[in-house]
């Protein structure tokens, strides 16, 4: 359609970076090189009429047919580049071009709505290099890597399913407006093109029958035989459909279980339709139809539900997403491996499984082969290279976990789990399951649930109060709570942010349960009397505390008042208004402490024991050590570092704490407030103290990266008011086991000092107190706290000069 030649010449490089000449049709009118170089706008407006269509249509390529005759270029394979882009990416090339070019790859399917792609020119186009390129590249590459007889099938499939009959493309995009607005106005018609489809299937297939009962000639009384009945027959093959739920399916889901429902209602159809024709005034009706009609229609309805499961399977290569490889190639690792294979959106696919079963050792599972146990993780890895571990047990127990984790601890792969056994019960796992696998999953704790019917007695139709209703703790603690359904909810909070959440939280999951948010703080006792009158609680839990040691160090007097003087008044308050239970959550580091605010702790346990043989209100502490994921606390801190890229601060190599979950916390804290009688100190068991490097290592390592490789760890010393170790008892003292197997007694000591003076030296305490006069009260009253250097307090007495007086006028 324009002067010049049919055919257009282009210098590629090939197979082992030989050079030759591409065949093509000619799209463009003139300066060919200039215009394909330059890309865009001008070189759409010199492309000829019917040259817009073979390039749109890519038909432009069909004379590289020549090519593959020479031998030059294969059907599928890389595509041919000029060396000017290859000289960019020499590396990489060097391992594509160990194979022949090919006309059609995944970069073509990728960026099959690309007009212009350059190729001839003194330089490489920079939007081109800087986008477009590398991700070709990159899929050459994993063609090379991956290229076998059924990924060049697909390829093919895809090319031509995608080129021709506009079907979407692995990889690519989303699509132009017009063709989503096709879709949407089809899916929204979706009912009614169904019912068409049925229609006809059913009219076709019973005629289709009559006319294979009698060879292609049916007799004129058989014919208008079906004409009689063939409006009977559709009435109780669409009722039938209907009531099988046929007619609501997605298709393109379509499996196992719709070829059973489509069985089940062609045959159920079938029946009726032979009963109703027996007992009706039809003579002469050949009995063959029935087995014929019944078995067209099954066909059918399969293959109108087939195309799109088909048209999927053959355009999904997979090649280009992240590679996983899944331990464990039971229920829900098959059941993740489909939903992997069949949606393309999640850019993932399954390589292999690992599973201990020696029965499924080298079997396949969709094609997916299981290619050893767990012990031959780090050989299978280093042969298939994933880029991810997923661990599809759901059942799987901490030491599993964990003996997974030391496989995988030099192979810098993020690891990913599912969720518990329970949430596989009566449905399908999908990739929307999927979680990091996280610190706790390592923790070897079984969690608990409260299923304790005295418990829930206890609670149910009371009124309870929560101090510290925001905090980690004591949000957990209203969740727990309001499961057990109380009279009236209460949470006091000082943070109006933290009470906002909770209070927020609580009202749209438990709507029915009655709940005041109060702003207050614990320390204002006018307020805490009005709270106390107002609403008349009859069990506290008392979790407001300042916890934070080094902060403390700098503000030990805020540690006094919040600590000391608020649970005092606590305690006070609830006996003068009749409190039936009042529970303290306390903290390991009240045990010996070493710090300001464990000391402060140590202090409030004594409270609990001193106070509860002078109280009506029966008083209880627990006592427990770190919570995970606690505000402050150092897992969300460690994350943190390792977001940014590290370091991991570490204060010492030795350092060892205990650690427990939020929810399993306070389950055993509602379990311990059962046990109490009054004036007891329980501690909940924690199992064995973690070496908080070990844990910083195994957060880098679930996290994908190498410890010290790529995320440093930092070690920066211990912090004022820090132990290297945290201790559950006193040294000395005695420990009994209680009913429940996680939970101890701290046996009863008799507190023999004169703990109201004390409490109230510390009420006297102000901001001229100096640090020795506090830390020498606490020492006095705890004889085991250590301390080391005063840590100096920040002077808060600012000299003012005084201000002069001036006077002013309005003019002025």
């Amino acid at each position: 359609t324009s002067p010049g030649p049919v055919f257009l010449k282009q210098k590629r490089v090939g197979k082992k970076f030989k050079s030759f000449h591409r065949y093509k049709f000619r799209t463009i009118k003139e300066n060919l090189l200039q215009a394909e170089s330059s890309g865009g706008a001008e070189y759409e407006n010199k492309m000829t009429s019917l040259g817009k269509r073979l390039r749109h249509l890519k038909i432009d390529v069909l004379p590289q047919l020549f090519n593959v005759l020479k031998g030059e270029m294969s059907f599928v394979g890389p595509r041919p580049e000029d060396s000017d882009y290859i000289a960019l990416f020499q590396k990489e090339y060097e391992i594509i071009f160990k194979v022949l070019p090919g006309i059609t790859d995944l970069a073509s399917i990728a960026f099959i709505n690309e007009t212009v792609v350059p190729s001839t020119s003194d330089r490489p186009a920079t939007a081109d290099t800087h986008s477009a390129l590398p991700k070709k590249t990159k899929l050459a590459l994993a063609y090379v890597e991956e290229r076998s007889f059924f990924l060049d099938l697909k390829i093919l499939s895809a090319s031509f399913l995608n080129l021709v009959l506009s079907f979407p493309a692995p990889f690519r995009e989303k699509g132009a407006t017009e063709k989503k607005e096709m879709r949407t106005i089809i899916f929204n018609a979706r009912a009614q093109i169904i019912f068409v489809a049925h229609s006809i299937a059913i009219i076709i297939c019973n005629y289709a029958a009559f006319w294979l009962r009698f060879d292609g000639n049916i007799p004129a009384k058989t014919f208008d035989l079906f004409l009689s009945t063939i409006p009977l027959v559709f009435l109780v093959r669409m009722g039938v459909l209907y009531l099988f739920g046929l007619n609501r399916g997605l298709w393109r889901y379509a499996g196992l279980r719709d070829l059973l429902t489509i069985v089940g209602s062609v045959v159920t159809g079938s029946i009726l339709i032979w009963g109703a024709i027996t007992l009706l005034p039809w003579e002469g009706y050949p009995r063959s139809i029935y087995l014929i009609d019944t078995v067209l229609l099954l066909v059918v309805f399969a293959m109108l539900r087939s195309p799109k499961r088909v048209c999927s399977i053959l355009t999904h290569t997979g090649v280009g997403g992240r590679r996983i490889l899944i331990v464990g190639a039971g229920n829900a690792g098959e059941m993740i491996a489909r939903d992997m294979c069949q949606d393309r959106r999640y850019g993932c696919r399954p390589i292999a499984f690992i599973d201990d079963d020696p029965d499924k050792r080298f079997k396949k599972i969709h094609n997916i082969p299981v290619a050893g146990n767990c012990d031959e993780m780090e050989k299978i890895v280093a042969e298939i290279h994933p880029d991810e571990v997923l661990i599809a047990i759901p059942s799987v127990k901490p030491s599993e976990i964990k003996r997974i984790m030391n496989h995988c601890k030099l192979l810098n792969l993020p690891i990913k789990t599912l969720p518990n056994v329970a949430a596989t019960v009566g449905g399908n796992l999908s990739m929307m399951d999927i979680r990091s696998l996280d610190i706790e999953d390592l923790l070897g704790r079984a969690e608990i649930q409260i299923d304790d019917p005295a418990l829930s007695e206890k609670i149910r139709e009371k009124k309870v109060l929560v101090t510290g209703a925001g905090g980690s703790i004591g949000s957990e603690l209203c969740r727990q709570l309001a499961v057990l359904q109380p009279k009236q909810l209460i949470l006091l909070e000082r943070h109006e942010n933290n009470l906002y959440q909770i209070e927020t939280d609580l009202r749209e999951h438990f709507p029915g349960l009655k709940i005041e948010g109060i702003l207050a703080d614990i320390c204002d006792a006018e307020k805490m009397d009005l709270v106390f009158s107002d609403f008349r609680p009859q069990m506290v839990f008392h979790a407001a505390a300042y916890k934070h040691v080094p902060m403390m160090e700098r503000s030990p007097l805020d540690a006094i008042r919040n600590n000391i003087i608020g649970t005092h008044q606590m305690i006070s308050k609830s006996n003068l208004y009749g409190v039936d239970e009042f529970v303290l959550i306390s903290t390991d580091k009240a045990v010996s402490p070493s710090s300001v605010m464990g000391a402060t702790k140590r202090i409030a346990e004594m409270m609990i024991r001193y106070f509860d043989s002078k109280s009506q209100s029966k008083l209880v502490s627990v006592r427990f050590g770190n919570v995970l994921e606690s505000a402050g606390s150092v897992v969300p801190l460690f994350r943190a570092q390792i977001k940014r890229g590290g370091p991991v601060k570490v204060t010492h190599e030795e350092v060892k704490r205990y650690f427990i979950s939020i929810k399993e916390a306070v389950q055993l804290v509602l379990q311990a407030s059962l046990l109490g009688n009054g004036g007891e100190v329980f501690v909940l068991d924690m199992g064995e103290p973690i070496k908080i490097v070990d844990l910083a290592k195994k957060m880098i390592t679930l996290s994908g990266f190498s410890p010290e490789h790529d995320i440093p760890i930092q070690i920066i010393g211990l912090r004022p008011g820090e132990k290297l170790h945290e201790g559950l008892f006193e040294v000395g003292e005695e420990v009994q086991q209680t009913q429940h197997k996680k939970i101890r007694l701290a046996k009863k000591r008799k507190v023999s000092v004169d703990l109201p003076s004390y409490i109230e030296r510390f009420a006297k305490m102000d901001n001229h107190t100096s640090l020795e006069e506090i830390k020498s009260l606490l020492k006095e009253l705890i004889p085991k706290y250590q301390y080391k250097e005063a840590f100096p307090l920040p002077n808060l007495q600012v000299a003012r000069k005084p201000v002069e007086k001036k006077t002013t006028s309005l003019t002025n």
